[in-house]
């Protein structure tokens, strides 16, 4: 199928192929989605190409069922929904309730979804400094030749615009306008306030208040809050405006109200930041030494992921400048190394094959001095790497600070950058020191998430109950042939003689359909199951259905979750036949029934 392809389609390409593929948006009449499925009702069922629409990556299986078009989807159907719409013209409202929950995860998923789309840019400007600096360090190309001036040039565009690719990264994420979005990044590089900077000109004023005067170029954080602020006025405002004059008068207030807050309070948040985690380092060196180092370098992820890393090159540059050597540079070499070894040692125990090439590709680009994809892609998701790039950090910062290790030059820290550890002066020691340094920590980094990452997975199996009263089948005995053939994922079904609907284990209520007739629970550990409560039932639109749950609600076992007229949906023709599917079965060694039991056990 499709899901092999070497190039990933991206939600909104995945949209406009399937309503391509059902005849356009002039022939679909209809269009929803349950929990797991796209359901469309079409004009002319003769212009749909199911064989095709099967074979895009991202698509599940497809069925037709009472005349209406199914694309299995999975847990991701609500993203992809979200893209279909804008191309339908809003034919029918999203089925799924969104509730405004917000936790570390949500989080974590927006900082992974704004960064993952800009990674091609960082990567190829990362790789090339890496080769710049070599080429430099062996002396190929004399630095002041226009040949170095353009390649260094190409190297610095991701970077020194790095404000821009994250507005439009940002706004994608956060559903608000792009081009609003990178009005905001153009506030902040705009040439007069970089000209200001450049200059030391006093503050500007706006209103009376004092806005600072900051560089922001290759800056993170603030352009991320201007447009998430940008986000958060444009939904308010556009509630009260009428819809004749929503084009004129939204973004323009929308930009009015969120530029000056940006200057004003957003964006130097982001510089303090900066500012004063650089004089923390100062502090922390100066007061406990080695200690100091490994502080830092354990911290070093989360300041990365923060994006406040680049606070520091000023220190570094100072100190190389001064001093002929700089001290948090080597830190910064060890940290590529722990991210590349933490990608590598997840990438040794994963059983997905994708996950297991994104490891292996990303610890090869932080190994070369491009640390984000393995940090955002593969060690944050995954956790336990991430837990062993801060510890296997902390000892390379140690190491570096015990053992003395400088860098003679302000480079990208990466493998390709080594030769500007050896001494000016002819001398190979430091060199040698920055050798041991970088290897303990890549091979700390590695044996330890690869250690945490078996052990995560040879913690207990999960049990679970069955979320029903009733009798046990299984999953070929269920009409549905999306569930039948495990499309889905592994699992039962139950035939009810209860009206009760109970948590089958401890979890959070990720999914909860608007109808009613499904749930989608996640467990800690991670484990996501799915309780499908009768098959089409998606149709009485939440007739005979009590929920006593919402999203985002933590249950354990056994809690009562909804209330079901299993008998009025019998009467009303519907198969009662209730399901419990684990739909990250692959991430699983195996998922067993014991039908004497009537439990589900998940082998981790």
């Amino acid at each position: 199928m499709g899901r092999n392809w070497t190039r990933h389609m991206t939600n909104k390409e995945l949209a406009k192929q399937i309503v391509s593929f059902l005849g356009g948006c002039d022939n679909i009449t209809t269009a929803l989605h349950c929990v797991t499925r796209l359901r469309f009702n079409l004009k002319n069922n003769e212009l749909a190409d199911m064989k095709a629409i099967e074979d895009l990556e991202g698509v599940i299986g497809t069925q037709i069922k009472n005349n209406q078009y199914q694309i299995i989807i999975g847990p991701m159907v609500a993203d992809v929904f979200i893209e279909i719409e804008p191309l339908l013209g809003g034919l029918n409202d999203n089925e799924v309730k969104t509730t405004k929950t917000f936790d570390i995860q949500k989080i974590l998923d927006i900082v992974t979804g704004i960064f993952s789309p800009i990674l091609p840019a960082l990567v190829a400007g990362g790789m090339l400094k890496g080769i710049i600096a070599m080429i430099d360090g062996f002396g190929w190309v004399a630095t002041d030749s226009g040949t170095f001036v353009i390649l260094n040039l190409i190297s610095d565009i991701p970077f020194y615009f790095l404000p821009f690719l994250l507005a439009i990264s940002s706004a994608r994420k956060l559903k608000v306008n792009e081009y609003l979005g990178i009005c905001v990044a153009g506030a902040l590089m705009y040439p007069t306030f970089v000209a200001a900077v450049d200059a030391g000109s006093s503050p500007f004023t706006f209103l009376g208040f004092v806005i600072p005067v900051f560089k922001y170029a290759d800056s993170v954080f603030p352009v991320i809050l201007g447009v998430g602020l940008l986000a958060m006025v444009y939904r308010f405002i556009d509630k009260f405006i009428p819809n004749v004059l929503k084009m004129v008068i939204v973004p323009m207030v929308s930009l009015l109200v969120t530029i000056p807050l940006t200057y004003l309070i957003l964006a130097p948040i982001g510089a303090y930041g900066g500012i004063y985690l650089a004089d923390g380092i100062v502090w922390m060196f100066d007061t406990f030494g080695v200690l100091a180092g490994f502080l830092l370098g354990f911290f070093m992820p989360l300041i990365v992921t923060c994006g406040m890393h680049q606070s520091t090159s000023p220190i570094q540059i100072t100190n190389i400048t001064t001093l002929g050597y700089d001290y948090l540079l080597p830190i910064s070499f060890c940290h590529n190394m722990a991210e590349s070894g933490a990608s590598l040692g997840a990438a040794l125990h994963m059983k997905d094959s994708k996950m297991r090439a994104a490891a292996l590709t990303t610890s090869f680009s932080a190994f070369l001095g491009i640390s984000e994809p393995a940090l955002f892609t593969v060690n944050i998701v995954n956790k336990t790497p991430l837990i062993a790039a801060m510890v296997a950090n902390g000892i390379g910062g140690a190491l570096t600070t015990l053992l003395g290790a400088k860098c003679f030059a302000f480079v990208m820290p990466g493998i390709t950058s080594l030769p500007v550890y050896a001494n000016p002066d002819g001398t190979i020691a430091n060199l040698l020191l920055m050798c041991v340094c970088i290897v303990s920590t890549f091979m700390i980094a590695a044996v330890l998430s690869y250690i945490l990452g078996m052990s995560k997975a040879k913690t207990t199996d999960l049990v679970i109950e069955m979320p029903v009263k009733g009798k046990m089948i299984s999953l070929d005995q269920v009409a549905d042939e999306t569930f039948a053939n495990e499309k889905m994922g592994k699992g039962y079904a139950i035939i009810p003689n209860d009206q009760y609907i109970y948590a089958p284990c401890d979890g959070t209520i990720v999914v909860l359909a608007q109808t009613k007739h499904a749930l989608g629970i996640q467990t800690k550990q991670g484990e996501e199951l799915l309780i499908h409560i009768g098959v089409d039932t998606v149709e009485l639109n939440g007739q005979y259905f009590e929920s006593y749950v919402k999203q985002g609600d933590k249950v354990k076992k056994g809690d009562r979750l909804m209330k079901v007229d299993f008998k009025s949906i019998a009467k009303a023709n519907y198969d009662i036949t209730t399901l419990i599917i684990c739909t990250n079965s692959q991430n699983y060694q195996s998922i067993s029934i014991d039908k004497e039991k009537e439990t589900m056990i998940i082998k981790k």
